[in-house]
């Protein structure tokens, strides 16, 4: 077993690579800067929730928050660590400042969960309101406003995308907001499923974690941002084990094992 300079151990994983410890990971070994943009790819229940809250725990700041915007009635992952992590939650955008946050100051986060229970309406409305978000942030960041930093968490981006129509929005901030200091999350079950989000995802990206799963086409797909040694990933990402991700950036590569 090897030891980091914390304590907390690492060890060696499939092919070599070290895996290390997701809260470990997010504290020191995820460097990420204002208007980068993130790729979790796995299929679902495989913990990409879960890791990107505990990314967003260290990375979330006052002037740097996270706007998570939630495009389902329940999601107990998303109330749970939204709620451990002091996000405030709101059901539409713009939101008006609290009076405390005058002496308090901003939140780190925010948590977007439009109204949900009208079967005809739901999808329109939340739509809605996470349209809302993106051009606001957007709008915001080009007009050089302060506090107009920001990162963008899309959750089930291909119901986004596909079923409440915002593929045009999102392929937007990959493509021009990240100078602007606005970063997109997002999460993709399959690299061909949610639109052209995926697509520009892939290509405009800085942070990939890949868990193991899905189809050829889609391990094919993860082995072209690998590109300074794709059998590497091809080999490995079959390897991992549940909850655990191959992380990379630009030459860096290793695992994060997301288990607790």
């Amino acid at each position: 077993m090897k030891s980091n300079l914390l304590g907390e151990k690492t060890y060696l994983g499939p092919n070599g690579l070290t895996v290390v410890p997701r809260k470990l990971f997010s504290a020191n070994y995820f460097h990420y800067k204002a208007g980068q943009h993130v790729v979790f790819g796995s299929p679902s229940t495989k913990g990409k929730t879960e890791l990107a809250f505990d990314l967003l725990s260290v990375k979330a700041t006052p002037d740097l928050p996270a706007y998570v915007a939630v495009s389902k009635p329940t999601d107990p992952v998303t109330m749970k660590r939204g709620k451990e992590l002091n996000f405030r939650f709101v059901r539409d955008w713009p939101t008006q400042r609290r009076i405390s946050e005058l002496w308090e100051g901003r939140p780190r986060g925010y948590i977007i969960w439009p109204e949900f229970g009208n079967i005809t309406e739901d999808f329109n409305n939340a739509a809605g309101v996470t349209a809302r978000l993106m051009a606001d942030r957007y709008t915001a960041s080009a007009r050089n406003k302060k506090h107009s930093q920001g990162i963008l968490v899309m959750d089930d981006t291909m119901v986004k995308a596909k079923v409440m129509g915002l593929d045009n929005q999102m392929v937007t901030i990959l493509a021009m907001a990240g100078a602007m200091g606005i970063g997109l999350w997002i999460f993709v079950q399959k690299p061909t499923d949610s639109g052209r989000t995926a697509l520009w995802g892939f290509e405009n990206g800085h942070h990939f974690f890949f868990g193991k799963g899905g189809d050829q086409r889609g391990l094919m797909r993860y082995m072209q941002v690998g590109n300074d040694n794709p059998m590497l990933v091809y080999e490995t990402i079959p390897q991992l084990q549940d909850y655990q991700f191959l992380y990379l950036h630009d030459d860096e590569m290793c695992i994060v094992d997301a288990k607790e």
